[in-house]
C-alpha cells in the first residue's frame, strides 16, 4: 500500500494540475499541513480554498472512489453503537452496513489508512470506503445519536456503557508510535529467528524480550507510556476484547512481515503492573518439515520412517515444553501425507496449517476436549491420527483403542526420557499388556544450541556479529529412539523399573539421550555445557 502522506501529497499536486486550486493555494495548504496534525480535508476547508463538497468530490476522483452525499442509512445505528459515537465523530467515519461481505464506510479523510485499518480489525470485515463531506457525516451521527435517546435506544446505550473506554483504547492503538513499535519488534523477532516475543510491563518501563535458541534475551526497554497502546493494538489484531483487562485472553493474528504473511499466537495475562503479552511466532516459511533438517541423521530418520510405515500402532514423542515435539510430529506427518491417506490432527492449539490434512483445535470452554474430539475424529474413518498431547486416562484409552483397531496414532507426552513414557501411561491407568500391544516406538527429544559456525574455531574472546557474542547460532535436536521389540514387550510384562527397561532398549539399539549428546559435542556441533544445561536440567 502506498504511504498515506505520499498519496495526500499526490492529491495536492492533482488539485493544481487539474486547475481545481491555484498553485498558490496548494502551497498554502502544504505549508499549513506542516504545522498541524489535522486531517487534510479540515486543513483545506479551514483555509477556505475549496467548498467542502468539492473537496470530497476531488478526493474521490483522485482515489477512484464513490462520493457519498448522504450517508444516513437505516442500519447505521447498530454499527455506530458498536463503534462508539465519539470515536466515529472524531474520525469522521460512518459505517453504512455490510454488503457482499464488506463493511461500507463513509469517511471524510480517505487518506487516514490507520483508522480504516482499525475499523476493519474491530469488525473483522474488509472495508469498502466512500468519501463524504465531514459536516454531512457529523450531521448524520448527531441525528442517529438523538434518535437513540428513545427508551429503546437508552437500553442499548446502557449495554454500551464501556464505549468511552473502548474509543480511547482504539484511538491509542492506532497512534503512529504504537503502530511503528509493534511493527519494529515483530520484524526484529523474525529477522533474529526468535520463537517468542515477550512484552512485560514494569513499574516505569515496558521490557521487551525475545526467545532465541531457547533462551530469553532482553532486547529493548520501551517507555511505559507505550504499553497500553501496544497491548490494545495486539488485541485488535487478534480480535480480542480490548476493554477487558481483568481476565486472561488468547487469540491468533496474522501480520505482513517483509512481504510474507506470518501467524502469531497471542496470550495476554493481567499482572500487578498491567497486562503482559506473549507472542508465539508461527512462521510457516521457517518451519522445517523433514527430520534431517531438524538434526536427525539419515540412519535415525530411516528408523523413524520404518516405524511410521506400519499401518497401525502408537508412536510417541517425549520431552519437556519447547523441545520441538510438535515440529517433529509435523515432519513425520508431512512424510506420510498423500492423497490415498486420510490424516486428522487434534491439537491445542493448531500451530501450523498443513495442506491435505484435516486439523481440529480443541476448546475446553465449550466442552471440546482431546477425548471428545478424538472420539468424533475416529468416526471420520481416518488412517492416521495425531493427538497433540495425551494428558489424561480418557484420552490415553481412546488413543490405545484407535491403535488397536487399525489406525496409526501419533502423540506426545511430557516425560524426561523415552522409557518414562511407559510408566507415565501406566500411571494414567493404561494396562501394561495394552501398551505392549500398541506402542511401536518412542522418540525422546531435546533441542540444543548449535555452536556458531562463524566463530567456532576462533578465540573465545572474539566478538562475533553473527551470534552477537553468544557463541551459538540456531538449534539442533538430540534424541533417543526406542523401537519396541518383542524382547522389550516381554520386559514390560515382567517389570516396570525404568533401569531394567532401559537396559533392554539399549541392548536392542537405542542410543540414550546423553550419549547422543556427547557425539554432537565430539563433532563440534554443540558444547558439553549445553548438554549439561539442557539434559541435566531434567
Amino acid at each position: 500500500m502506498i504511504d498515506a502522506k505520499v498519496l495526500a501529497d499526490g492529491f495536492l499536486s492533482h488539485l493544481a494540475a487539474s486547475g481545481t486550486a491555484t498553485s498558490e493555494a496548494v502551497q498554502r495548504i502544504r505549508s499549513a499541513r506542516r504545522q498541524t496534525a489535522q486531517p487534510l480535508d479540515m486543513v483545506i476547508r479551514e483555509l477556505g480554498v475549496l467548498p467542502e463538497l468539492t473537496i470530497a468530490g476531488e478526493m474521490a476522483r483522485f482515489l477512484d472512489l464513490e462520493v457519498i452525499a448522504d450517508c444516513g442509512v437505516s442500519d447505521g445505528l447498530e454499527w455506530l453503537e458498536k463503534l462508539g459515537w465519539d470515536y466515529a465523530t472524531e474520525k469522521a467515519i460512518f459505517p453504512m452496513g455490510s454488503k457482499d461481505s464488506n463493511l461500507h464506510l463513509a469517511i471524510a479523510d480517505p487518506f487516514d489508512h490507520e483508522t480504516i485499518e482499525a475499523v476493519s480489525y474491530f469488525f473483522d470485515l474488509p472495508i469498502q470506503i466512500g468519501v463524504s463531506p465531514r459536516s454531512v457525516i457529523e450531521e448524520q451521527i448527531g441525528r442517529f445519536r438523538r434518535a437513540s435517546a428513545s427508551p429503546v435506544g437508552e437500553a442499548i446505550l446502557e449495554e454500551s456503557a464501556s464505549d468511552v473506554d473502548l474509543e480511547r483504547l482504539l484511538d491509542v492503538a492506532r497512534d503512529a508510535p504504537v503502530v511503528k513499535f509493534v511493527s519494529k519488534i515483530v520484524q526484529r523477532a523474525i529477522d533474529d529467528k526468535a520463537t517468542d516475543i515477550h512484552l512485560e510491563p514494569q513499574a516505569d518501563t515496558m521490557r521487551v524480550r525475545l526467545r532465541r535458541d531457547g533462551l530469553l534475551l532482553e532486547t529493548e526497554t520501551a517507555p511505559r507510556s507505550l504499553h497500553t497502546g501496544v497491548i490494545s493494538r495486539l488485541k485488535i489484531l487478534a480480535r480480542l476484547n480490548i476493554a477487558e483487562r481483568r481476565l486472561p485472553q488468547d487469540g491468533r493474528l496474522r501480520l505482513p512481515v517483509r512481504g510474507q504473511e506470518v501467524d502469531f499466537r497471542l496470550s495476554v495475562v493481567p499482572s500487578v503492573h498491567g497486562e503482559t503479552a506473549a507472542l508465539r511466532i508461527l512462521d510457516r516459511e521457517s518451519i522445517r518439515l523433514d527430520l534431517q533438517s531438524l538434526g536427525y541423521d539419515a540412519a535415525s530418520a530411516n528408523r523413524i520412517d520404518n516405524l511410521t510405515r506400519r499401518p497401525n500402532g502408537l508412536i510417541l514423542v517425549t520431552g519437556p515444553t519447547g523441545s520441538g515435539k510438535t515440529t517433529t510430529l509435523y515432519s513425520i506427518l508431512a512424510s506420510l501425507n498423500r492423497p490415498s491417506v486420510k490424516i486428522f490432527t487434534v491439537e491445542d492449539p493448531v500451530e501450523y496449517r498443513i495442506t491435505g490434512i484435516t486439523q481440529l483445535q480443541i476448546d475446553p470452554a465449550i466442552g471440546l476436549s482431546f477425548a471428545t474430539a478424538l472420539r468424533s475424529v475416529l468416526r471420520q474413518d481416518p488412517d492416521i491420527v495425531l493427538v497433540g498431547e495425551i494428558r489424561d486416562r480418557e484420552t490415553a484409552e481412546i488413543a490405545i483403542q484407535a491403535a488397536l483397531t487399525g489406525r496409526l496414532v501419533l502423540s506426545t507426552l511430557h516425560t524426561n526420557s523415552a522409557i518414562g513414557a511407559f510408566n507415565r501411561l501406566r500411571d494414567m491407568g493404561v494396562e501394561p499388556f495394552l501398551l505392549a500391544a500398541t506402542v511401536r516406538g518412542v522418540i525422546g527429544q531435546r533441542l540444543l544450541r548449535q555452536c556458531c559456525e562463524a566463530c567456532r574455531d576462533l578465540p573465545t574472546k572474539v566478538d562475533c556479529t553473527v551470534c552477537e557474542g553468544t557463541g551459538f547460532k540456531g538449534r539442533t535436536a538430540t534424541y533417543e529412539i526406542l523401537e519396541v521389540s518383542e524382547r522389550f514387550r516381554e520386559a514390560m510384562r515382567s517389570s516396570n523399573a525404568e533401569e531394567d527397561l532401559e537396559a533392554v532398549a539399549i541392548a536392542h539399539g537405542m542410543m540414550p539421550l546423553r550419549e547422543h549428546g556427547r557425539t554432537l559435542v565430539a563433532n563440534g556441533v554443540t558444547t558439553m555445557n549445553e548438554i549439561l544445561r539442557v539434559i541435566n536440567a531434567d
